[in-house]
């Protein structure tokens, strides 16, 4: 079975992609690309990027099946909260998992990663990018 990745970040941490993909399933983990917005413009930024990476491999946030969240401070919860009520599907919304983390940049206020199934085919359809 072949992996798709997408995102990938070369700098002076680890070399990392943000997003993978194998058969019918895709993931996604990431902080803000913009560590100097605050929660919500954070929270904001990651759930784009989620949907432009799961776009590339597949698939959308309509097809999440379950999300982890980590919180460097677990009072940022009631500000998270509408923020997603307003971006999964209320009809289908995934599982969700919270914790309250140390992250290792202090500056990251919040960790996604999302699991989504993908569309039929789209395996096939997609360039191979194994990992190195």
């Amino acid at each position: 079975m072949s992996i798709q990745k997408s995102g990938r970040i070369d700098g002076l941490g680890p070399k990392i992609f943000l997003g993978s993909a194998a058969g019918d399933m895709a993931s996604v983990c990431l902080t803000a690309p913009d560590r100097g917005a605050d929660f919500v413009g954070q929270t904001r930024d990651i759930l784009a990027v989620i949907d432009d990476l799961l776009a590339e491999m597949g698939s959308s946030h309509d097809q999440i099946v379950a999300v982890q969240l980590w919180l460097a401070d677990i009072a940022d919860w009631p500000a998270f909260v509408p923020l997603w009520n307003a971006w999964i599907d209320p009809e289908a919304p995934p599982g969700l998992s919270v914790v309250e983390m140390a992250a290792s940049r202090r500056d990251s206020l919040l960790e996604i990663r999302a699991w989504a199934t993908r569309n039929p085919g789209q395996a096939a359809q997609l360039p191979d990018q194994a990992a190195e």
